[in-house]
C-alpha cells in the first residue's frame, strides 16, 4: 500500500563542497537551510538585511548591496525607543541610531564582497503581500510593530513579481563570478494572518512568477521546498505547535533532499565528522572538574584539529577558543 505521494527531485547537481561559497536570502525558511549549512561548517552568508518576505524587499536589499551604497543617517527612523530601517528586519534595531547604522553598513560591504565569489545563491520568497507606509508612500520590508493604520496592504500582480525577480537575477549575474547559480524556492510557511485563501493566492502568484523567470535564465533553478511540505509530507505531524512552521523532522527531510541533490557525496564522511564534533560541543556535563571531562574536551580538540584543514578557514575558530578556555577553567 502507498500512503503518501513522494516527490521526485533529480536536478542537475551543483557539486557543492567545502570550497563552495553559498549566499542565502529571503524568508525565515531560508534561515532554516542556512543554519543547516552553517552547522556542517559550509562557508555561508545569510540574510545581510535580516529576514525578508516579499520580492520587492529582496530586490531593494540586493540593489543596495550590488551598488555598495551605504545608508545615511536620514534613512534611520525612530519609533518609541528604537532606531530602525524600513528596509531591514527588526533584528537590526537598537537604542542608538549610530549602532543601527554601523551594523547595517558593515553588512552591506561584507555581502558585496561575498557575492563576488559566491557559487550558489538561494532566494526564498514568502509572500506576495506588501505594506506601503502612507506617510512616505514607501513599500517597507518590515512594519516594526508600528500600528497597521499607518500602512496600506496590497497583493503584488504577477507581472510586478516577474519584473522584480528578473532584476534580482540580472544584478546577481552581473556581480557574481562565472558559473554562479541562483536557486529559487518558495517558503512552505503559510501566512495565516493574511487568511488561508489570501495566502494561497499569494503563494500561487509567487510560484507562477518564479517558474517563468527560472525558465528564462540558464543559471536559475527551482528547489521544491514548498512541494515537499504541501504534497510529499502533507501532514500536521510535520509542523510545529503553531501548525504553520515546519518542524525539525520536516526541515531535516528537506535538507536531506537538498544534500543528495546538490552536495557532492565525496564530503559526506567529512560532514559526519563535523556533526560528531558539533554534537559533542553541545554536551553539558554535571561536573566540569573531573578527569573524564578533561579527556572529553581534549578528544574534541583532537577531532577539530583532524578535520579543520579540510574545512573553510577558521571554521571552528570560536569553538576552539572556547574549548581551550574550558580546559583551563577545569583545572
Amino acid at each position: 500500500m502507498i500512503f503518501r505521494t513522494e516527490l521526485e527531485y533529480n536536478p542537475q547537481s551543483y557539486g557543492l563542497d567545502y570550497t563552495s561559497n553559498i549566499f542565502t536570502m529571503g524568508s525565515c525558511f531560508a534561515t532554516e537551510i542556512s543554519e543547516k549549512l552553517a552547522f556542517y561548517k559550509f562557508n555561508v552568508k545569510h540574510n545581510p538585511f535580516g529576514v525578508l518576505f516579499h520580492p520587492l524587499a529582496i530586490e531593494n536589499a540586493l540593489m543596495r548591496i550590488y551598488s555598495n551604497e551605504e545608508y545615511l543617517a536620514s534613512e534611520i527612523y525612530k519609533y518609541e525607543d528604537l532606531y530602525f530601517s524600513w528596509d531591514h528586519h527588526s533584528s537590526f534595531s537598537s537604542h542608538t541610531a549610530e549602532k543601527t547604522l554601523n551594523l547595517i553598513n558593515k553588512n552591506i560591504q561584507d555581502a558585496n564582497n561575498f557575492l563576488q565569489n559566491t557559487d550558489l545563491i538561494i532566494i526564498t520568497l514568502g509572500t506576495a503581500f506588501v505594506y506601503r507606509l502612507k506617510q512616505y508612500d514607501l513599500v517597507v520590508a518590515n512594519c516594526h510593530k508600528i500600528p497597521n493604520t499607518q500602512f496600506t496592504k496590497s497583493l503584488l500582480a504577477e507581472h510586478q513579481i516577474k519584473t522584480s525577480l528578473k532584476n534580482i537575477v540580472e544584478m546577481l549575474t552581473d556581480i557574481g563570478k562565472p558559473g554562479m547559480k541562483i536557486l529559487f524556492t518558495l517558503s512552505p510557511v503559510r501566512h495565516t494572518k493574511d487568511g488561508l485563501i489570501e495566502n494561497n493566492k499569494s503563494k500561487a502568484r509567487l510560484l507562477c512568477a518564479m517558474h517563468s523567470v527560472v525558465d528564462s535564465y540558464e543559471n536559475c533553478d527551482y528547489f521544491p521546498s514548498y512541494e515537499f511540505i504541501m504534497d510529499d509530507l502533507r501532514d500536521y505531524r510535520f509542523y510545529k505547535d503553531d501548525l504553520v512552521h515546519p518542524n525539525e523532522f520536516a526541515i531535516q527531510y528537506i535538507w536531506e533532499s537538498f544534500q543528495r541533490a546538490h552536495i557532492t557525496s565525496d564530503i559526506y564522511s567529512l560532514m559526519q565528522k563535523v556533526k560528531k564534533v558539533n554534537l559533542a560541543l553541545q554536551h553539558r556535563p554535571h561536573n566540569t572538574f573531573t578527569i573524564a571531562y578533561k579527556k572529553f574536551l581534549y578528544s574534541i580538540v583532537k577531532d577539530i584539529q583532524d578535520i579543520e584543514p579540510k574545512l573553510p578557514k577558521g571554521a571552528f575558530k570560536e569553538e576552539f577558543v572556547e574549548l581551550r578556555k574550558k580546559m583551563n577553567d577545569s583545572y
